[in-house]
């Protein structure tokens, strides 16, 4: 069975059950060229860009965010490649049982050392929009992989709902937000990190990121280790 592709004006005919190039889609063809452009312009630009970047990565911040293609980190914080290590899901939700958050978590924290982590939730969230709305359905079984994702968060909108009804979806965002730094604050990952490096310890922050101006808002729920004095370590000099 084979079936027509259009590329322009011309036709390529591509058998269902056979391997090919990614550049028949034009959508795929113009991002492949975007590449090519993106690379030749970097290494006019900076030809010790790449052999730079080849050898290792040095970040000093883990940013933990939202899938949402509106919201890539390295852009929106005026970053370079290097600068941040990302781990990103759905509304930017922790649970102590997701394996791919611990290994990214267990990787910054032990082989980078990494000093802050950052959970970068963001205005009119998807996922937390889907969340709001199953809350104000009755409870049913999780037979989707979206509703059991989403179940913590779902239950976080039930009990924030009042007499006057649910929360606003703002409101939502960073309550949100705040419990994620909440629960990675309680994690074995971040509680070894505080025992191994004392007051050197990562420190765990909430920000969101609104979409309608670009600008990212602290929610003032930072902490680290017990025994760390907020503000006493400088970054490196080329982040941010």
């Amino acid at each position: 069975m084979t079936a027509p592709i259009r590329i322009g004006r011309e036709v390529s005919r591509v058998d269902a059950n056979e391997k090919h190039n990614s550049d028949v889609y034009p959508e795929l063809k113009e991002l492949l060229m975007r590449n090519q452009r993106w690379a030749k312009h970097t290494n006019a630009r900076d030809p010790s860009f790449f052999p730079r970047h080849y050898p290792g990565q040095r970040p000093e911040v883990l940013w933990i965010g939202c899938s949402d293609a509106r919201v890539p980190e390295t852009m929106i914080m005026g970053s370079q490649p290097g600068d941040i290590f990302v781990h990103r899901g759905i509304a930017n939700l922790y649970t102590p049982n997701d394996d791919s958050l611990n290994a990214v978590l267990m990787i910054a924290l032990i082989n980078f050392k990494v000093k802050h982590i950052i959970v970068g939730g963001h205005s009119n969230c998807v996922g937390c929009q889907t969340a709001l709305r199953a809350s104000l359905l009755p409870p049913v079984p999780e037979t989707q992989a979206i509703q059991r994702y989403l179940k913590p968060l779902t239950q976080l909108a039930r009990l924030m709902a009042t007499e006057e009804g649910p929360p606003s979806l703002d409101l939502l965002v960073e309550e949100n937000v705040a419990q994620q730094v909440t629960n990675l604050l309680a994690s074995q990952v971040v509680q070894d990190d505080w025992k191994r490096r004392g007051q050197f310890g990562v420190t765990v922050h909430g920000w969101v990121y609104q979409l309608e101006n670009g600008i990212v808002r602290d929610l003032g729920v930072s902490q680290g280790p017990p025994t760390a004095k907020p503000g006493g370590r400088r970054m490196g000099v080329r982040f941010f």
